[in-house]
């Protein structure tokens, strides 16, 4: 079911990758369209979250903390939830609007699932 829903990031136009990791940053599920990517990625996302978190607070069901990456060359949008991080790889032409709206319901139909 996870692998499911995590699809349907997948299908916007841009988007090169999606996991679902926990909060250590071991990878729940992930789709990606460079594999060896995601392992470094995901890793990093964690190391920041919990440096965010240590910052300004944990993250819960209810205020989650959503992030964004921006590079030369692609957008890295996270948001972190109470049990795990849901870390998105877009090129830069990518509708952000559209795409944060999308994680942010993805992440809320995973939160009863992990």
């Amino acid at each position: 079911m996870i692998k499911e829903t995590l699809e349907k990031i997948m299908e916007m136009g841009g988007v090169k990758g999606v996991e679902a990791i926990t909060k250590d940053g071991l990878v729940i599920e992930k789709f990606f369209y460079e594999s060896e990517t995601s392992d470094v990625l995901g890793a990093m996302v964690a190391k920041i979250n919990k440096e965010m978190e240590m910052s300004i607070g944990q993250s819960t069901d209810s205020l989650p903390i959503f992030s964004t990456i921006y590079t030369d060359k692609h957008e890295v949008l996270f948001i972190s939830k109470e049990k795990f991080i849901i870390v998105v790889l877009a090129e830069k032409n990518v509708n952000l609007g559209a795409l944060i709206i999308q994680i942010k319901s993805i992440a809320s139909q995973l939160q009863s699932q992990i």
